[in-house]
């Protein structure tokens, strides 16, 4: 492949130095791809992570609900434009004023029900260390939401939003007339062959293989693999592999998932919160320093990060998985700088 295997190893193992216990990655082109690991799988041994584990994705599930609303939107099953209201009466004070489009968008004002979790612009560890064993309903994610009021009335601003998201996956329940792990498994992975992709999360373990992803504990990392994700559901709760999520985006990129208009209006960007960085539905686009666009997502998940970034027609693609135990997590801008080179024709 005209990736060069042996700088992306060098800069997977830049990035574990400066950040990660372990990290695992798959970079692909039109001529094949190399999957490779860096660090380690368990804290405190030589133990290796195995490039095809899997890993909570977090965050990128938003592009998975994002997918899935549009598809019912092609459907003719809801409209964008439809009001929260007019889905699920009742659920919120301004569902009237509140679209799907909104949500999709972080644009909608509500709460983000995970800054319950920090103090002081931190993750609070004890808080979060709490609710491993904790099985939530997103309608009792989106009550706590309601409590703490609105942030800005729907439209007039645009703050990342993982409320937005939990509603997202309750319309596509209530539209599609079956549970949203049932819906995502019928319409995204079984047409793309995710086999190593699962949305259900009554099973808080992770299915081997894996690496295991850490919090920082007052003696030491505390060990999160095993964790209840209904917490995050539709906002972030499935769990894949480095080859599945490349295959879902070169899926979606490429058309297999939408149609035109709703593939267009995914990627059609906002301006989002730094020079180089605007956002679709459910995705952002990066400009990178040497000019280059790249779509994707990242992701995080309680030790756990994902980075997923692809050209517009997926013919250069990268998914990292890093696990963590700090507690912090790189930016995708730190991330990709690392890695740039993936989507240079000339790397």
């Amino acid at each position: 492949m005209r990736i060069s295997p042996a700088r992306l190893q060098a800069a997977l193992d830049a990035i574990v130095a400066g950040w990660a216990v372990g990290a695992l990655a798959e970079a692909r082109d039109d001529s094949g791809e190399v999957a490779l690991s860096s660090g380690v799988s368990v804290w405190g041994t030589a133990i290796p992570v195995d490039p095809a584990g899997h890993f909570r994705i977090g965050s990128v599930t938003k592009t998975f609900t994002a997918a899935a609303v549009l598809q019912l939107a092609r459907d003719g099953t809801l409209r964008l434009d439809d009001s929260v209201e007019r889905w699920l009466p009742g659920v919120l004070a301004d569902g009237d004023a509140i679209t799907v489009r909104h949500l999709l968008m972080h644009t909608a004002g509500l709460y983000n029900y995970t800054d319950a979790w920090a103090v002081a612009g931190e993750l609070d560890v004890d808080v979060v260390l709490s609710r491993r064993d904790l099985r939530v309903r997103p309608e009792e994610t989106v009550a706590l939401a309601e409590r703490r009021g609105a942030r800005f009335p729907a439209g007039t601003a645009i703050a990342y939003n993982n409320t937005g998201y939990v509603l997202a996956g309750m319309i596509i329940e209530r539209a599609a007339g079956r549970s949203y792990a049932e819906h995502v498994a019928k319409r995204i992975l079984a047409p793309l062959q995710l086999t190593g992709t699962v949305v259900r999360d009554d099973d808080p373990h992770l299915p081997d293989p894996h690496a295991h992803g850490y919090l920082p504990g007052a003696d030491g990392p505390v060990d999160v693999s095993v964790f209840d994700r209904s917490t995050a559901w539709a906002a972030g709760g499935i769990v894949s592999t480095a080859r599945d999520v490349n295959r879902f985006f070169a899926g979606l990129l490429r058309g297999e998932l939408l149609g035109r208009a709703e593939l267009r209006e995914m990627l059609t960007p906002t301006p989002w919160v730094t020079p180089s960085t605007d956002s679709g539905l459910g995705l952002v686009r990066v400009h990178l320093p040497g000019g280059t666009a790249v779509w994707g997502k990242h992701g995080g998940f309680f030790g756990y990060d994902t980075f997923s970034f692809h050209s517009p027609d997926a013919s250069r693609q990268l998914t990292i998985s890093l696990t963590t135990d700090s507690g912090r997590s790189p930016t995708t801008e730190q991330v990709l700088r690392h890695v740039e080179f993936v989507f240079d024709d000339h790397a």
